[in-house]
């Protein structure tokens, strides 16, 4: 899927599918849906995500769980979403969607009234790696949201995070 543009879905924006191997979505715009602006469903592995702009979904930019492993995030801008800008659902190890990389990011100005966070990685998911990213709330002081740049959770393990600028 390339230069595409989603918006206004009730849920859902960009959902690459149950078994996607190796899907490709590229330049794509994904904004104000009711819930996700790009969803990775059970056993999305090996796909490349770059350059897209995940903007002002109702809760989450990225959401990665269900044995969504082996993937790349690059250079794609993720903002304003209602409550986090990537979110790593609760799973249980053999479950979790573990060896994703994201590199060259912004992820930033996420979240809203009760809750904010730039990268929230739940459950037992393990081995990710986050290199050059910019994760924070440029929101003017009394207007910012995003109060976690990165939440690891306790069961989580092996979470590497690289020249990130976290301001």
């Amino acid at each position: 899927v390339e230069g595409c543009a989603v918006s206004g879905c009730s849920a859902l924006g960009l959902h690459p599918g149950s078994g996607s191997q190796r899907p490709v979505i590229r330049s794509c715009r994904s904004f104000e849906n009711g819930q996700i602006g790009l969803f990775l469903c059970w056993r999305v592995r090996r796909g490349i995500f770059e350059e897209n702009e995940l903007r002002g979904n109702g809760k989450t930019g990225i959401s990665i769980g269900h044995k969504d492993s082996d993937n790349l995030f690059r250079r794609n801008v993720v903002v304003g979403n209602g409550v986090q800008g990537v979110l790593f659902r609760e799973e249980t190890e053999p479950m979790g969607g573990h060896r994703n990389r994201f590199e060259d990011n912004r992820i930033q100005d996420n979240g809203g009234e009760a809750e904010g966070y730039g990268v929230k990685v739940g459950g037992e998911t393990h081995d990710l790696t986050f290199v050059r990213n910019v994760i924070g709330d440029t929101r003017p002081e009394g207007a910012k949201r995003q109060r976690v740049g990165v939440q690891i959770g306790a069961s989580a393990e092996r979470i590497a995070l690289e020249g990130n600028d976290m301001r």
